[in-house]
């Protein structure tokens, strides 16, 4: 994927939003084009995260459960796909695997995390915004334990 594209599908994304231009530049020049067919796997839960996932066409399938059918649901582009390997070094928590044929970009943490380390405003805008997805899902957690609980 050339630069120009990769900068576009980063800045669609909330966890890119405040970054300019040239910092985008900078994380797209180290982003790595992967390609999937319908089917394979991206990665699978358990497995080492090293990186995120920018999804910039196709589709993919999640499964955070074992269980055939739970915990099952799509991500469709633009999107990031394993966002907490960003930042942290856990294991992936679902396999996550390509519904069509798929176009993402791997965005390595070492680099993200040293432009953050370099732009301590980056740093702030997006610990805010994982913040907030934190709690959204914390929130759809409660709703479905609640739903449990009777």
């Amino acid at each position: 994927m050339d630069e120009a594209a990769a900068v576009a599908a980063l800045a669609q994304l909330d966890i890119f939003a405040s970054f300019s231009n040239d910092q985008l530049r900078l994380l797209a020049f180290v982003c790595e084009d992967v390609m999937l067919g319908p089917g394979e796997g991206l990665y699978a839960a358990g497995d080492a995260a090293d990186g995120g996932f920018v999804l910039v066409s196709g589709a993919l399938e999640a499964m955070h459960s074992p269980v055939e059918g739970s915990g099952r649901f799509r991500i469709d582009p633009v999107a990031l796909v394993g966002e907490f390997g960003l930042m942290l070094t856990r294991p992936r928590g679902a396999s996550v695997s390509a519904v069509r044929t798929s176009k993402l970009l791997f965005v390595p943490r070492e680099p993200f995390l040293k432009l953050l380390r370099n732009h301590p405003e980056l740093a702030e805008d997006v610990a805010a915004i994982i913040r907030a997805e934190l709690s959204r899902y914390l929130d759809s957690i409660a709703q479905l334990g609640s739903r449990f609980a009777d």
